[in-house]
């Protein structure tokens, strides 16, 4: 597993496009993940917004899915603010247990 090839796409995320697209296709995509991570999302003064388990061994992760219902909204329920954004993904994987990434993104509306 390494970290460093994970990223998240699009980036920056923009919420409002001309593409003919439905709200089951507005995902912010966690890519190259390993097969067991926690993503956790901070504001940049390092507030917590959404912190997702991931499991399923499929090497991503999709904030804003129909399974949790959670279109890019915060831990709390609420709508996601414009701005900058960090993400830490911290590995579970055996032998790799607290190896961890931080990356950013932008998130435009």
């Amino acid at each position: 597993d390494n970290l460093d090839k994970s990223m998240v796409v699009p980036n920056p995320y923009i919420v409002h496009s001309d593409y003919k697209e439905t709200e089951y296709k507005k995902k912010i995509r966690f890519t190259r993940l390993p097969e067991t991570c926690t993503i956790t999302i901070f504001t940049v003064s390092g507030e917590l917004v959404q912190e997702m388990e991931h499991n399923d061994g499929t090497g991503s992760a999709a904030w804003g899915s129909i399974a949790n219902m959670d279109y890019q909204l915060t831990k709390w329920a609420l709508g996601i603010a414009p701005g900058f954004y960090i993400y830490s993904i911290e590995s579970m994987v055996s032998g790799h247990e607290g190896e961890s990434f931080i990356g950013k993104m932008a998130i435009i509306k």
